[in-house]
Parts: structure tokens; sequence; C-alpha cells
């Protein structure tokens, strides 16, 4: 995914909103419109801004461009009090923590601490998507591998490739996570593979994460990811989805223990075949009916070129490798709704806590993308389609 604007929006209902008992998905779609320069949103809603690149930050420095994932952290569960952690897309990556706390009487929040994850002798590349934990720590995704930048695999001589991994942040401590085994000092999740990561998401058992590739030359995987231990990400099974996206489909083991097995993971799934998305950038599980949705920039099959596909399927056994079972898709595709096309650059998903899933468009805007945020309505079909600007 690439940055659009170089603002971070945060969304909230505000006093009035929660006064009439209102839930942020309750709102009047808008008309399908040119897009502008403008951020257009239903009067039911607004954002504030709170930073953006170039601004300082409280403890040294200034924010990186090409902001992406944001995911905020409660601190102690806390909806007022938490961290905001956000991607940086560039080269080299970054990521900024900021200290949020709501204040009730203006209505907004506040920046109490702005602060750059340390990477200095530990460097990543473009921090694109994530996720966050249920443990409270953020996951952070390097899009870029070492083999497609052309840079070399191994600067610093640790035996892994340089770039291509997920990374583990505690954003209370503002510091990479150390995991068992691998490097003695700082660690990337080695185990969860090599490859361009754009997310992740986690699933209640605290064990097993589905994540994609967003690749559309050939090497666009979908990959479940299960640890060996309970919120610990460090070692584990790592599985590659192989089927026709319709009726057959199996979970394959790949080779996941030493070194060269984790750093060989796009290769692996080459000479398995390996299905092949057009770009995964995003997983989501929906806490509704517990099936897995992902989002697919530019998908092609036989009714369709290039069209951004909202996928999902229900995963019998989240902790094994047997069935897949009501693989469809869910939205997208070849399709208008209300006489607006979904067209390309399916991207960022979230769900809220009705089920409804928010989509946000990175499509082509010379090609007629309008780049909206589509809200799928919980329930929706393609059949009978409910879905919102």
């Amino acid at each position: 995914m690439k940055s659009m604007v170089p603002l971070i929006l945060s969304f909230f209902l505000c006093t009035l909103c929660f006064a009439q008992q209102k839930h942020i998905s309750d709102f009047v779609s808008l008309d399908p419109g040119i897009q502008d320069e403008n951020f257009n949103l239903p009067d039911t809603h607004t954002f504030q801004y709170l930073i953006e690149n170039t601004d300082a930050l409280s403890q040294g420095g200034t924010m990186p461009d090409n902001l992406d994932f944001t995911g905020y952290v409660p601190r102690q569960g806390s909806s007022k009090y938490g961290y905001l952690s956000v991607n940086s897309e560039s080269a080299p990556g970054g990521v900024t923590i900021l200290d949020l706390e709501f204040d009730d009487t203006t209505g907004e929040w506040m920046v109490d601490n702005s602060e750059a994850i340390d990477f200095s002798d530990f460097p990543t590349i473009a921090n694109c998507s994530g996720t966050v934990t249920p443990w409270n720590t953020i996951i952070t995704c390097e899009e870029y591998t070492s083999i497609e930048l052309g840079l070399g695999e191994d600067f610093n001589f640790d035996g892994y490739h340089d770039f291509g991994w997920a990374i583990e942040i505690d954003p209370a401590t503002k510091t990479i996570v150390n995991q068992k085994g691998g490097r003695d000092d700082k660690d990337k999740l080695w185990a969860m593979g090599n490859f361009k990561h754009e997310n992740a998401v986690i699933h209640s058992n605290l064990k097993t994460v589905y994540q994609g590739a967003d690749d559309t030359k050939g090497q666009g995987y979908l990959f479940k990811f299960v640890a060996t231990d309970t919120t610990d990400l460090s070692a584990g099974e790592l599985f590659v989805y192989k089927g026709d996206k319709l009726n057959n489909h199996a979970w394959i083991k790949l080779k996941n223990i030493e070194k060269k097995d984790q750093n060989s993971t796009l290769l692996q799934c080459d000479t398995l075949g390996a299905t092949n998305f057009g770009g995964i950038e995003d997983v989501e599980i929906n806490p509704i009916d517990g099936m897995i949705y992902f989002a697919v920039k530019r998908e092609t099959n036989t009714e369709f070129d290039k069209k951004g596909v909202i996928y999902r399927f229900k995963d019998t056994d989240s902790l094994d490798q047997t069935g897949i079972e009501n693989f469809e898709i869910y939205a997208g595709g070849d399709i208008s709704y209300d006489g607006e096309p979904w067209g390309e650059g399916s991207d960022n998903l979230v769900f809220d806590n009705l089920g409804n899933l928010w989509v946000t468009q990175d499509g082509s805007f010379s090609r007629g993308d309008n780049n909206y945020i589509w809200v799928v309505e919980n329930g929706h079909t393609q059949a009978n389609p409910k879905v919102k600007i």
C-alpha cells in the first residue's frame, strides 16, 4: 500500500454521536463523486489532524514521510489513553509511537509524547501495514525483500536476509521485542517467513497468524503461521495456501526451522506451486462469523481482469493444516454498487463490532478509481449487496 496523504486522520463519533447512541457505521452513504483535494465525510462524522511528515517529534527528529498503518494499543484497556503506532513506508523504514489521551471537554485527542523506534543498528525498509496483537504489541511489516531490492542478502552477517520480515514492537517501551532463539539482541519474526509482508491478523487462540504477500508478479501468496507457544511468535509451523480459489483447497507445510528454510519462503512456495493472488493487502477475521477475509488489490480470474476483490473462507482447524471451506468472493470484482464501480486497489480492512467491513481503496485515479472508504455491511452478499461510501 502506498500512502496517499501525509496525514494521520483520527476518526471518532464525538459527544453528539454518543448521546444519540449512534454506531460508527450508522450514516447515509455519500453520493459517488470525482476524487478531489478534500476529505469528504458524511455530516455525522468528523476527523482530527494529529501529525504530518516533517513535524518535530518530542523525543527528537521529525515525522517521516509515506505514512501507512496505524495501530492503537490501549493502556490498561483504556479507550481514552493509549499508544498510536504509525508506520512509514520509506527507505529506510520507520515506526513512530504517539502517546495519546482523549480530552472529554474538547472532544479531541492530545499527543503527550512522540518518539521514533530506534532502528539505527537493525534497519527496516518500507514498513507498510501490520497488526495490533491481542497481547498489546505491534507487528510492523516490511514490504520489500533483500532479493527484490538487489542490495545483497545479508549485510550484517547474522545468517538471515536483511529485509522481508515482520517485526514485533512494544509501544510502551518503544523497543523491538527480542524473540527466543535467533539473535542475542534484536530479532525480526524469522519464523513467520520471508516475503513481501503487508499485513497480519492473529486468531483468538493467540497462536495462529494469517498473512499475505503484497506481490502482483506471481508471488502473491496467502500464509498461515501457527506458533509453538501462545503469544510467542518466535517459532512455529508455516503453511501456504494452494488451491483454485473456488473448491479445491489445502494448506501446504513449508520447511521453517533452520535459517536457510526461513530465508527461502518464496522459493519453497514457487516449487510447491502455491496459489498466486494479485497482491494481498490485508487479512482480517470477522468477529461475528469467525471467517477469514482478505483483500486483493488487482486480482485476475476467468470473469475479470485486475480488479479489487475481498475473499473470505472458513478455516475449519486454525491450529492444523486441515480443511478450508466456503472459499468465495465476498465483495468487489467486476461489479458496481449503486452504479459505482468497485475498481481496483482493495486495501486495508477493519471490522467494527457489528461485523461491518470497512475497506480503504488505494486504486488508480488515472483509471477511474476514486479511492473511497467502502463500508460493506454485515449481511451483504454479491446477489443482495449492502455497500456504502
